[in-house]
């Protein structure tokens, strides 16, 4: 691979197929360029590879290995600063968690509108558009 195909602005982490695949292709028809990733280690094996990676999009249970938190711990200490939108469908996950100013917190289901203003309030948009201003 070349770094043109591994070029990502936001990594998507998401151990289910269709729910991977559907946020991939929604985040892309909102301009951005997606990494995809199943588990944990691609994820931040992604994330390393990538400079350009400015947000970490993660689901909290990612079945065996690492889950979302554990995950986003991991590349915040390797990339300080990075934003985390953690994604769940047990709103629990969220109880007495300290979320920091770059992360978010959404449940499942969600709205494409409701994912956007999470990114926009992390100062998070499309390259093209930031490029084109």
């Amino acid at each position: 691979m070349t770094g043109v195909e591994e070029a990502c602005e936001v990594v998507v982490l998401e151990d289910d197929d269709l729910v991977r695949d559907i946020l991939t292709d929604l985040i892309e028809e909102e301009g951005f360029a997606v990494c995809p990733a199943a588990t944990a280690d691609d994820a931040l094996a992604r994330i390393d590879a990538n400079d350009r990676c400015s947000l970490l999009l993660t689901d909290i249970d990612l079945g065996p290995g690492l889950n979302g938190f554990e995950a986003a711990r991991v590349a915040q200490e390797r990339h300080p600063g990075l934003p985390v939108i953690y994604l769940t469908g047990r709103p629990a996950h969220g109880n007495n968690r300290h979320f920091g100013p770059k992360e978010r917190f959404l449940r499942k289901p969600f709205r494409t509108p409701e994912l956007m203003e999470a990114f926009r309030s992390l100062g998070i948009f499309p390259r093209a558009a930031s490029q084109g201003a």
